[in-house]
């Protein structure tokens, strides 16, 4: 039954993103050069989020806790790719989404861990959000985490959510045909929440941890963005081109396939330390700190270049 699932989100993604390709042609919902942040020659169009969204929605529909709260989300971006959100509804859209995944998932739990289980919860939308940057890389990323995530809390419904991803990232590896849009990043975003607090809803402060270490690829460029933009008296909310796949393309020198594909690697090796150490969270912790410094050490991911 659960493979019937995974090949149908697979195969609806693959149909949907077409179709989701024209219809942002035919009505300007697309991402335009500027010169600046973006990289690409001509219009991409959004709306791969939208593909993936109604790809799973057959699977998901009946899972109020997840399908509400994704739902909002997905709409406030795909709203923020047509017209603009204030980074502050974006925030406030989120406390609410992030803490609904919560209820739902765990249900009433103490003040305090509720308050860090929020501010992780936005942390995470946002992290997934700020890496959407570059072909491929956000997309590729989060099916990594996914498995992961299966493997360890044994949730394996998360796969469908993963196959429907791979199924977009056929058209949103290099050179992309189509972009997720802050509707995709979103909801990728809140579907590793939602995984998250799970994991960590069954299996207390260790699968707090775990999902910690199986999501830091994104902790770790979204820490390092904001410790890079405060040290130069920048906006948190301003972009840049200092990310981590940014960084990775000027050490190396490599086509943006590559870039992806180095990615795919921390992510894994993030997953694999989450996967190895469940029963030594405290060496995990370590370990992951090592490669956290590590990474914005060789990358420079703390300052501008």
């Amino acid at each position: 039954m659960l493979a019937i699932k995974l090949i149908s989100s697979f195969v609806l993604s693959v149909i949907l993103v077409p179709i989701m390709i024209r219809i942002a042609n035919k009505y300007n919902i697309v991402d335009k050069p500027d010169n600046k942040l973006k990289v690409h020659k001509s219009p991409i169009p959004y709306l791969g989020g939208v593909a993936v969204f109604l790809s799973i929605l057959p699977f998901y529909y009946n899972d109020i806790g997840f399908i509400i709260p994704a739902s909002i989300l997905t709409f406030i971006g795909l709203y923020d790719d047509i017209k603009s959100v204030s980074p502050y509804i974006r925030l406030f859209a989120e406390f609410i989404v992030v803490s609904m995944a919560i209820y739902f998932v765990g249900g009433i739990i103490e003040p305090f861990q509720f308050f860090i289980l929020v501010l992780t919860g936005i942390a995470l939308v946002n992290g997934v959000n700020m890496v959407d940057g570059m072909d491929g890389v956000c997309a590729g990323t989060a099916i990594v985490s996914l498995l992961f995530f299966s493997l360890i809390s044994k949730n394996y419904e998360l796969l469908i959510f993963a196959f429907a991803i791979l199924g977009f990232l056929l058209y949103n590896l290099p050179p992309a045909k189509i972009f997720l849009g802050d509707a995709g990043s979103y909801l990728l975003g809140f579907t590793l929440f939602y995984s998250f607090s799970f994991l960590s809803g069954r299996s207390g402060r260790g699968g707090y941890f775990i999902s910690l270490i199986i999501t830091g690829f994104y902790f770790t460029d979204l820490v390092y963005a904001v410790i890079r933009r405060l040290l130069s008296k920048r906006s948190p909310f301003l972009g840049d081109k200092e990310h981590i796949y940014d960084k990775i393309r000027k050490k190396y020198k490599i086509k943006p396939l590559f870039v992806a594909l180095v990615t795919y690697s921390i992510s894994v090796f993030f997953g694999l330390i989450g996967l190895i150490t469940w029963d030594f969270q405290i060496i995990g912790v370590i370990i992951v700190l090592i490669l956290f410094i590590f990474l914005g050490y060789h990358f420079k991911l703390y300052k501008y270049e």
